[in-house]
Order: structure tokens, then sequence, then C-alpha cells
């Protein structure tokens, strides 16, 4: 396999990163090898499953799902919302002893890139600019999950429905800077960190602070009251 052959990844990955969400499907089935497919998944399945882990990774290039676990007794523990564009598996293709797999269910439509791991970790290998981009998507990443850590210990409920509402916004509002979250509340209050009875207090308060609205049942947000928002909380 040659350094061209290689380079395909990169390519991809250079084409989804500049335009997010709106990468051409053409453009990126171009560059695709035999080593690579892309998949749609449809809205409330699974994305990755734990008996792929060691053989694939994944790229969502295109939409968002959650991941989380259940204990033995029925609990669940909702690790938070993935928005494209995110890698899935890549410390399993480094460790294969790595065995901290989590659920996963998609909030609507996905596009995958899937990934031979052996071609994964080779491309990582010989092509330098994609071996250096992996390493920086993995600081990022590290660095997502220490400041989140810092948001639950030091911000109060306000404060992390906030952020959690203008960060939704930034990744998906329309071209006229409106947004409409559907999720359910109890969603809402496990992926933004707070409890119920938080939210329901934040949200009959900021209903009538004009700071969000409601929209057949669901959160919606213009982008002036996400600047007030930010004002509000100093984001």
């Amino acid at each position: 396999m040659g350094e061209k052959a290689y380079s395909d990844l990169y390519q991809i990955v250079r084409i989804v990163e500049e335009k997010k969400g709106q990468a051409d499907l053409q453009e990126i089935g171009l560059l695709l090898n035999s080593q690579m497919r892309l998949r749609i998944v449809p809205k409330g399945e699974r994305i990755f499953y734990m008996e792929d882990g060691k053989s694939l990774v994944y790229f969502v290039i295109r939409g968002s799902y959650i991941n989380y676990r259940i204990s033995r007794n029925g609990k669940m523990n909702n690790l938070g919302r993935s928005t494209a564009p995110v890698w899935s598996g890549v410390d399993r293709a480094v460790n294969a002893s790595n065995i901290n797999f989590t659920e996963n269910k998609t909030l609507e439509e996905c596009i995958v890139l899937e990934i031979k791991t052996a071609y994964f970790l080779e491309a990582v290998e010989h092509d330098g600019r994609f071996g250096l981009y992996m390493i920086k998507n993995t600081i990022d990443k590290m660095t997502d999950i220490s400041e989140k850590s810092d948001r639950l210990l030091f911000y109060d409920a306000n404060e992390l429905f906030a952020y959690f509402i203008i960060k939704f916004w930034e990744d998906h509002h329309d071209a006229a800077g409106d947004c409409t979250i559907e999720m359910k509340n109890a969603d809402l209050a496990e992926e933004a960190g707070i409890s119920a009875r938080s939210l329901y207090r934040i949200l009959n308060a900021w209903r009538k602070e004009d700071l969000i609205s409601v929209k057949k049942g669901n959160i919606a947000v213009s982008s002036g009251q996400i600047n007030r928002l930010k004002e509000r909380f100093d984001f």
C-alpha cells in the first residue's frame, strides 16, 4: 500500500474539519478506498458495537449521539452528547486490551466513516500530517474532559444550563440564528449536569425573562437570546 493510499484518510479529515457538518459526501466518496466505508445511521440507533471495537475505528462526520453506561441494577449514567466531527474507538485501536466501552445512541441521523483498525494505525505511522492531527485531537479531547470536570465543580445550576444551551446553539443554529432543542427534560437535565428540579425552576424563570422560548414543547433560542445569556453569565 503506497503513500497515496495512506493520505486518503488525511484528505477526508481535512474536508470534514474545514466544513464541519456541511462536508460534501460526494467529494469524500471519491477518496474512499477498500479500507474505509461510509454508513448512514438513523436516529435512535447505535453507531458502534462492542464486538466491532477491535476491528474498526469510527469517524462521525455528521450528526450527534449520546454515550452512556448502564449499571447491573439498571441505572444509567449519561456521559454526554458527542457532536460531529468526532472520533471513537481510537483508544481500543491503540490498545486492544482497553475495554472502556460505552453504549451509544444517535440523537439524529448520523453519517459515519468506518475505518479498518490496521489501516488507521498504518496511516498514523506513515502519514505524519495525519499522526499530528490525531495527537492534537487527543489533546483537545483531554482538555474538554478537564474543562467539564471544572464546570461541574465550580458552576451552579444556572451556569451549567446556560453553558449547555449556548454550546448546543453554537453547534446547531440555522442561518437565521435560531435553534430548537428537541430533547426530553430528563435528557436535558442529564446532559447539563443538573437535577430535574433545578431544570424546571430555571425553565420557568428564563421563559419569564425571555432568555428562552418554548415551541411545541421544546426549548427554542434565538441569536438575541443567546447574546443575553452570554452577557448574563459572562461566557
